[in-house]
């Protein structure tokens, strides 16, 4: 398989999960954004807003904007950060939990069970490109000016 071939199936996947990720915001009632924030949480944990916004590309005002959203549907709550306490954390709620699992927890079992009948080599192969993917992605947000 070329490069170019292997980018393109990137590119398929990158649709299908756009299109997965909108199916599951509607099924949430919420919208892309809201998804995306929700997103980080579960893989990062609790975050500050301006470590959020960060991770989405949002401006300070927009990120309270959407979560002042999510937390009005009860699927964030902001709290004290322990390490400082002029700062605050925000964290998914069991409701966004439930929510979810709705439909990305089953994906995420099939995408589980998929990964098994992998070899360890192969997995190991998806996981380097992901990490290659995922740090020109994050090259270009870094790279491009603030204002397009």
């Amino acid at each position: 398989m070329s490069p170019e071939a292997l980018t393109f199936e990137w590119q398929r996947h990158a649709a299908a999960l756009f299109s997965f990720t909108s199916f599951a915001g509607r099924r949430m009632k919420i919208g892309l954004a809201e998804v995306a924030a929700l997103e980080h949480l579960q893989v990062g944990g609790d975050l500050s807003p301006g470590e959020l916004g960060r991770r989405l590309s949002m401006p300070s005002a927009s990120v309270t904007a959407l979560l002042d959203r999510l937390e009005g549907k009860r699927m964030i709550v902001r709290k004290a950060n322990p390490e400082d306490r002029r700062s605050v954390l925000v964290s998914m709620t069991p409701t966004a939990l439930e929510r979810a699992a709705l439909d990305l927890l089953p994906v995420a079992e099939a995408m589980i069970a998929a990964a098994a009948r992998m070899s360890e080599e192969q997995r190991r192969t998806v996981s380097a490109y992901l990490d290659m993917v995922n740090t020109c992605m994050a090259a270009q947000q870094e790279a491009a000016p603030a204002k397009p």
